[in-house]
């Protein structure tokens, strides 16, 4: 199996500039723990809920962290995977790195995320099905 077999098409994206606040509020209203981060086209990094609070406990609690931007708190340069990349290489991918997403991207273009739920989800329907 292949990670655009895996992947979901067309993720919600934050921009650096998105506060903290609505990245947060687009997380928790659709169920998602990672979020692409764009400049423009260009994928420059991934927010996941981990890195929200990280930056939140790294400002002490302070009462406006939410209006920090994205861009604070982000994982800069996320690995990545391809769109022919396999099932075996993604879960490797993610297990060695200790990271809940890979973006999938082709010629700089963002194409879907795979994220270690997919990952898993896949590997009992393969089970399932033997």
């Amino acid at each position: 199996m292949k990670s655009r077999e895996l992947m979901k098409p067309s993720p919600r994206c934050v921009t650096e500039t998105t506060n903290l606040w609505d990245a947060y509020k687009l997380m928790t209203d659709n169920r998602i723990r990672h979020l692409p981060v764009m400049r423009g086209d260009e994928l420059c990094g991934i927010l996941s809920e981990r890195d929200i609070l990280a930056y939140r406990a790294s400002t002490a609690f302070r009462e406006d962290w939410w209006r920090a931007p994205v861009g604070v708190a982000m994982t800069r340069s996320p690995q990545t995977a391809g769109p022919d990349d396999s099932l075996t290489e993604l879960a490797g991918r993610l297990a060695m790195s200790k990271i809940g997403a890979l973006p999938i991207v082709e010629r700089g273009k963002l194409l879907g995320l795979v994220t270690v739920t997919d990952v898993l989800e896949a590997e009992v329907r393969d089970a399932m099905a033997s």
